[in-house]
């Protein structure tokens, strides 16, 4: 199945806070695995069903050790959403909280 991504304003202000070497692992990741297998096991990928303050089809994916990101598929244009990124302690206030 060929797909793109987009990013948001929101996920591009988190991004650009984190440190440059999560970043160049994200930019990595994104490209050596993502692209290819979205389901990789190195992303260690989870579906956010039933998550407040998760969009509908939203999953979230390793980015580097300790940081993840979040986006969902858009079906209609084929497309991944990413939204959020940071670290997996923010991660688990934001969408695991409350599950």
């Amino acid at each position: 199945m060929k797909f793109s991504s987009k990013t948001t304003e929101e996920f591009k202000g988190m991004l650009a806070k984190l440190p440059n070497r999560v970043r160049e692992a994200a930019k990595s990741r994104y490209h050596e695995y993502f692209l290819k297998d979205p389901n990789h096991p190195l992303l260690k990928r989870h579906e956010l069903h039933d998550v407040r303050d998760a969009p509908p089809n939203s999953i979230s994916v390793e980015i580097y050790y300790g940081y993840r990101a979040a986006g969902f598929f858009d079906e209609p244009a084929s497309c991944y959403v990413w939204y959020w990124c940071g670290s997996h302690a923010e991660y688990n206030t934001r969408f695991r909280k409350g599950r």
